[in-house]
């Protein structure tokens, strides 16, 4: 079976003096992926005396960011919980607010109402005078 020729398309990158091709089409997506890597990489790299393999260095690289990753996600998932219980609270003091509201109008109404009900009053014109 004859090998195919095709090459693989992407985005060249340096990560920790390797360069890596990236099949993607966000250019600036990549670079900036990659350069976080570079950067965790060398930050580990430059904490331990003495040569790290680089495979070693990437895996600490990817348990560092993995972690910064799960601290953001719990984050978020308390934020939004936060945010669900503020929401709900809103939405009590809206509906006693709401119902405060239409009993006064409730309240107002009736005199109205019997007013309507029992017609006019008639005025005394004699003591009217």
């Amino acid at each position: 079976m004859a090998k195919n020729n095709s090459h693989v398309q992407g985005i060249a990158v340096q990560i920790f003096g390797e360069e890596y091709l990236i099949a993607e089409s966000d250019a600036v997506k990549v670079q900036k992926i990659a350069s976080y890597v570079d950067e965790k990489m060398r930050e580990i790299d430059g904490q331990h005396p003495g040569r790290i393999p680089t495979s070693k260095l990437a895996v600490l690289a990817a348990m560092t960011i993995a972690d910064e990753l799960m601290q953001t996600l719990s984050e978020q998932n308390r934020l939004a919980e936060t945010a669900q219980e503020n929401l709900q609270r809103l939405t009590e003091l809206v509906d006693a607010r709401a119902s405060m509201v239409t009993e006064r109008v409730d309240e107002l109404s009736q005199p109205r109402r019997r007013w309507r009900e029992e017609g006019e009053p008639q005025l005394d014109h004699a003591a009217a005078k």
